[in-house]
């Protein structure tokens, strides 16, 4: 004979399964279904079974030791299978949670807590095949780090930082594989203002790129033979080369600047071939044309030309 309870309004149900093993059925909603089950050995509770959108399916479990929530798994589609679990310590605060986002049965998102159920880390298998390639690091529920496996070989190759606010304030890349950082994407009101690229795999940055706030590129500074100082400048207006600085003695400054035509072309080229800090050759061309038609030089170095060579222009006979 089944013996029947009602405490408290609820009606219950209590049955011996085994020698140590008794469960307690709920009618918590007074619907007249059964829809939460209490499992429990020598008195204390080890499990909790529970139709909790009472469609009359068993959607919630819980595991119990010492009278403490060890471990949780809910069906939050309606499939009948666990799309969701949490794990507790012993104090029954939540450590560790899993969630299955697609319904496949594999659990892609496993989540990381600390004091006060505050989110820690998140670590996301994005394409399935059981292996983490997002790990993601909060401070106060604020993502502050990401780290990305965008090849899935199993290591990040790319590492994204937040502010407080949310913005993003710099990406670390590892372009080659190697297992370094080789790229530096340094952001500003959401939009890159500056990256510095190692080229060279030397731990150095030997390359430089600025951008205004429109994300046009404005400058451009890079080490040719990784000595670590910048040899060469390009400046950019509206994203177009306008105007390069070379230092080819590398004492720190230029003594060669090359002018460029609004598309590109080379039109003009200054030089300090004395190295003594102000120019002395000019050289001038016509678009498209690598020589020179025109050459002027200052040989007394009072800065202005005295010597010019120009190109014979070919003339047509009548």
């Amino acid at each position: 004979m089944h013996r029947w309870l009602v405490i408290g309004g609820l009606i219950l149900q209590v049955l011996p399964v085994m020698a140590a093993e008794v469960v307690q059925r709920f009618d918590t909603d007074g619907d007249g279904h059964i829809d939460q089950w209490e499992y429990y050995e020598s008195g204390a509770l080890t499990r909790l079974e529970a139709d909790r959108n009472h469609d009359q399916r068993v959607d919630h479990w819980v595991m119990y030791h010492q009278g403490k929530a060890m471990q949780a798994e809910f069906d939050t589609n309606g499939s009948g299978a666990a799309d969701q679990r949490e794990f507790y310590n012993a104090n029954g605060e939540l450590q560790r949670a899993a969630s299955d986002r697609d319904g496949d049965g594999q659990f892609e998102q496993h989540l990381f807590y600390g004091p006060g159920k505050q989110l820690l880390r998140l670590e996301s298998d994005n394409n399935g095949d059981g292996k983490a390639d997002q790990w993601q690091t909060f401070e106060q529920g604020n993502v502050t780090k990401t780290a990305l496996d965008q090849d899935h070989n199993g290591q990040a190759e790319q590492w994204q930082f937040y502010l407080p606010s949310g913005a993003m304030s710099r990406v670390e890349l590892d372009s080659t594989g190697d297992g370094k950082v080789d790229q530096w994407h340094h952001y500003q009101a959401g939009k890159v203002e500056r990256v510095e690229i190692d080229n060279n795999a030397d731990g150095r940055i030997d390359q430089e790129i600025r951008y205004d706030r429109q994300g046009h590129m404005v400058r451009v500074q890079q080490d040719f033979d990784a000595q670590g100082n910048p040899h060469t400048w390009m400046i950019y207006q509206a994203g177009q080369l306008s105007r390069s600085e070379f230092d080819t003695n590398h004492d720190g400054r230029p003594d060669q600047w090359h002018h460029y035509h609004a598309k590109g072309h080379l039109v003009r080229a200054v030089y300090d071939q004395n190295t003594d800090g102000r120019p002395d050759q000019w050289e001038y061309f016509f678009r498209g044309s690598k020589a020179p038609y025109k050459v002027e030089r200052d040989t007394t170095g009072d800065g202005k030309a005295d010597t010019l060579w120009e190109k014979p222009r070919r003339v047509q006979r009548q």
